[in-house]
């Protein structure tokens, strides 16, 4: 059956194992969906009765996490997996990974991290289902080492909190200024590590359109969870070379802080008549 909160997410059963099918690409932006549906397999693991013809009438059905050829966008993939190995532990199900041999990115991963020496990998579903569950609990397991490992090899990668943030989102909208030059590009809702690079990609899309002249209108009660002065400096440089502008009106409290810090506060500074225009309007 497929899960309907991730696409491409799907379980189905077969003689003695859960299998888990990935979508074809995980990041901390679906990390959270793929989490419930791995806790749904374990859980239905454990649940499960004894499958019928084992020599032990005390096997459990085990889990089978097919990344198929899943793209790991970030570190997210590899977290989950270990965290899945301590979960599974902890109900006393076999934890199986499938990573096609084609796949020696997710292999290699794998490898480095430990992980490979935690969850036994095989290389399609049929082989992974095909040997038959341990009896026992395999014994317990610690992946403190593997999720340092992790964080070595993803130094730059936000989600490796201990606890990953839960999904934040932040709503883009876009409306012409009416002078027929400028676009305005309005924010509500997180810029954080994960949204950060969805504004930029929609940035980089306006200008990549022709749009040369924008600003970006942020609501007061926009939460600012990380720095995106990065971004939007790149883009304030690219469209600056085109004779366009990127102009931060009515910023929040913090963002204003690290713009005046940094001394930015005329680098983000559009048309004037334009810019006039539109904080002299009523709120959007």
């Amino acid at each position: 059956m497929k899960d309907t909160t991730v696409p491409g997410l799907s379980i189905e059963t077969r003689p003695g194992f859960i299998v888990l099918s990935l979508p074809a690409q995980i990041s901390w932006q679906n990390y959270a969906g793929i989490r419930e549906g791995v806790s749904k397999a374990l859980s239905l693991a454990a649940a499960a009765p004894p499958p019928r013809g084992r020599r032990s009438g005390g096997a459990r059905t085990g889990v089978v996490v097919d990344f198929g050829d899943a793209v790991l966008l970030d570190a997210a993939g590899l977290v989950l997996l270990a965290r899945a190995e301590t979960r599974a532990q902890l109900l006393g199900c076999a934890l199986r990974a499938v990573v096609p041999e084609l796949s020696a990115h997710v292999r290699r991963a794998l490898r480095l991290t430990g992980l490979a020496r935690l969850v036994p990998l095989f290389p399609d579903v049929a082989s992974a289902t095909a040997a038959p569950v341990p009896d026992g609990a395999a014994g317990e397991v610690d992946t403190t080492h593997v999720l340092d490992a992790i964080r070595a090899l993803h130094p730059g990668d936000a989600g490796l909190a201990p606890n990953p943030p839960a999904p934040s989102e932040l709503m883009i909208t876009t409306t012409a200024a009416g002078d027929g030059d400028h676009t305005v590009v309005h924010l509500s809702g997180v810029l954080d590590e994960v949204t950060v690079p969805r504004l930029g990609e929609t940035l980089t899309r306006l200008v990549e359109g022709n749009l040369r002249h924008l600003m970006v209108r942020m609501h007061d009660r926009l939460g600012v969870r990380c720095d995106p002065l990065p971004i939007l400096l790149g883009i304030r440089w690219r469209v600056a070379a085109d004779g366009g502008c990127l102009a931060l009106p009515s910023l929040p409290a913090r963002l204003r802080e690290i713009i005046d810090r940094e001394g930015l506060g005329s680098v983000f500074t559009g048309c004037r008549s334009i810019e006039d225009r539109l904080l002299s309007a009523e709120p959007v």
